[in-house]
């Protein structure tokens, strides 16, 4: 992949946490898990958000990376001024 494919990608907009690692919690770690994700939740909801998105998570390292970074980029959603 190229080396400045990934250039004005804004990474710190997402914390996405694998579910096979989630899955390696104790119950009382999925639990304190659980309550964090509710009072985010609440917080959008007072804010006017939606509680909780779903997104598409891409692997930088899948050899289609680069297409996905395109579209992205043509549809003004690539860095840290997207829309």
């Amino acid at each position: 992949m190229e080396s400045n494919l990934l250039d004005g990608g804004d990474f710190e907009k997402f914390l996405v946490i694998k579910t096979e690692d989630y899955k390696k919690l104790s119950e009382a770690q999925r639990a304190e898990l659980a309550g964090i994700f509710n009072s985010i939740g609440r917080i959008r909801k007072a804010e006017k958000k939606r509680m909780f998105n779903q997104y598409f998570v891409i692997n930088i390292d899948e050899p289609y990376a680069p297409e996905i970074v395109n579209i992205l980029k043509a549809n003004g959603h690539w860095g840290t001024h997207s829309k």
